[in-house]
């Protein structure tokens, strides 16, 4: 149940094309971050995906460089991408699409044969382009099948969004240069044009399958809208035989509302659907995305745990859920505790590819850990941040940089009034500094790669790794001070345990 995000390079504040993610899971589904060299493999070699049927597909013979953040389960051929950068500056990001209709469904069985999430790893490690990614996305859609994922691709020069209809159709738009596009669970693409190829590409069946059994008729529909034909806005993640038709819209709203308020959306759109490319009240950064990505609706009419009300803590009486903190919510928050990654992708056309693709990169829950850059020419991450499976033997590991920042995250949220003063600053102030040192590291590595590429892209590895592993003594220093405040809280004998943390620290009794 994931949420992306991409923005052309004249929307953007340097000129980049951007692209994030959020990949939210089962949160003991640890994620590693880590980077890969070129490989090669014999002529012929195929590839086992897992999860897949037992779906063996033709391996390349040389696979690109990139760096990402990913899940590793023993015993699997090839590790699944959550998001990362390669060699080329490419930026990948994948999410659980819509509901078709039900007649869709039914009309296009789900094949035994879909390649799934790990289709992230295959672009990375065989694309150049983001066009190239969108035309590799559809030629494996047409031959293996679909399971209705959407993906967000981005190059230095354009990103694209590619959504899929189950079965073997597919379809994708070119993000404006001027406008940002945001997905939450939901088809998206609107009216598609197949004559317009420089902005849409499609399966050649897409269209004339919809017109064939009725689900769009030319004489009284209109233009072909894409996600009216095949999809179905009152069915949503992750209950499609519930009508849940805010589940993902609601964070749809909300992604364009953060990003251009002026258009004064209306959170309860009764059509369900709102503009698919939008301009942005002003010029975007990386910290706007990230932004977003953290979002928990505050000061909306969707901010139950800032509401007031006359004492009641449960928000949900069907479920029980406590408003432990914002994420406890009846609306599905944008940053929820069950995201696994979370990234900013920069990709630049005025700077070598080794500098130009940087991968904001974060483990855990978004709000509750820092983003930390890579570069495309990244070549080795710290051991901590190697560490972490997946599956059915996924268990919590003390040395992991994924675990020390899952557990964070979950004190945050168990205990949220009494934490997040120690949590949301400390990691804004980490990123706002890296923001800032930018432009200084980066000419430093440019000035270095002039003359020697193998001497920029050590400088530049040795900076990500080092600020990897202060985020460690960072957060080892924080679940510190979470422990010591938690420990003078939790107190029944004394009144200060129940009073507004913002009192203690005005009264000078909490440091």
């Amino acid at each position: 149940m994931c949420y992306m995000m991409a923005a052309g390079k004249k929307a953007t504040a340097d000129g980049s094309v951007m692209v994030a993610r959020n990949c939210d899971s089962n949160s003991t589904e640890a994620q590693r971050l880590a980077s890969f060299p070129r490989r090669q493999y014999p002529k012929g070699a195929m590839l086992r995906i897992p999860d897949s049927n037992h779906l063996v597909i033709p391996q390349v013979e040389e696979t690109y460089a990139y760096t990402c953040t990913m899940r590793t389960k023993p015993g699997d051929e090839i590790h699944m991408i959550s998001g990362g950068v390669n060699e080329f500056q490419l930026s990948a990001g994948a999410s659980t699409g819509g509901w078709v209709k039900k007649e869709v469904e039914t009309l296009t069985p789900w094949p035994e044969t879909v390649v799934g999430d790990h289709i992230m790893t295959l672009v990375l490690e065989r694309c150049k382009t983001a066009r190239e990614a969108v035309e590799f996305l559809g030629s494996m859609t047409e031959q293996y099948g679909a399971r209705t994922d959407n993906y967000i691709v981005g190059d230095p020069q354009e990103a694209w969004l590619f959504e899929q209809y189950q079965g073997y159709h597919w379809a994708a738009a070119r993000v404006p240069d001027d406008c940002f596009v945001v997905m939450g669970n939901s088809f998206r693409l609107a009216e598609i044009d197949p004559t317009d190829k420089k902005n849409y590409l499609c399966d050649a069946d897409l269209i004339p399958f919809a017109e064939k059994h009725g689900l769009w008729n030319p004489k009284t529909d209109g233009k072909f809208n894409a996600s009216l034909a095949y999809g179905d806005a009152t069915r949503n993640r992750p209950r499609g035989d519930l009508e849940q038709p805010y589940y993902s819209q609601h964070r749809v709203w909300r992604g364009i509302s953060l990003l251009a308020p002026s258009l004064a959306l209306d959170a309860y759109e009764p059509s369900k659907t709102y503009p698919l490319f939008n301009k942005p009240d002003r010029l975007l950064t990386p910290a706007d995305m990230l932004m977003v990505l953290k979002d928990t609706y505050a000061g909306t009419e969707l901010d139950e745990y800032g509401q007031k009300d006359s004492g009641q803590n449960i928000i949900d009486p069907a479920t029980g859920h406590y408003r432990y903190a914002p994420a406890w919510n009846k609306s599905r928050v944008i940053g929820c505790p069950q995201t696994i990654a979370s990234w900013v992708v920069q990709s630049r056309d005025f700077l070598p590819n080794a500098i130009g693709g940087l991968f904001w990169a974060g483990l855990a829950a978004t709000a509750a850990g820092p983003h930390m850059p890579f570069y495309a020419c990244n070549t080795e991450t710290p051991r901590a941040y190697q560490l972490g499976d997946c599956g059915a033997h996924s268990h919590y590991i003390k040395d992991s940089a994924y675990w020390i920042f899952e557990t964070i995250g979950n004190l945050m949220n168990l205990f949220y009034q009494v934490s997040v003063d120690v949590v949301r600053p400390e990691w804004d102030a980490f990123e706002e500094n890296l923001f800032t040192l930018q432009p200084a590291i980066e000419k430093t590595a440019l000035e270095l790669h002039k003359n020697n590429p193998a001497l920029a892209a050590a400088f530049l590895t040795t900076y990500s790794n080092g600020v990897a592993l202060q985020a460690l003594e960072k957060a080892d220093e924080m679940i510190g001070n979470l422990y010591t405040r938690f420990a003078l809280v939790n107190n029944p004998q004394t009144s200060r345990a129940y009073e507004d943390p913002k009192q203690w620290k005005k009264d000078g009794a909490v440091y």
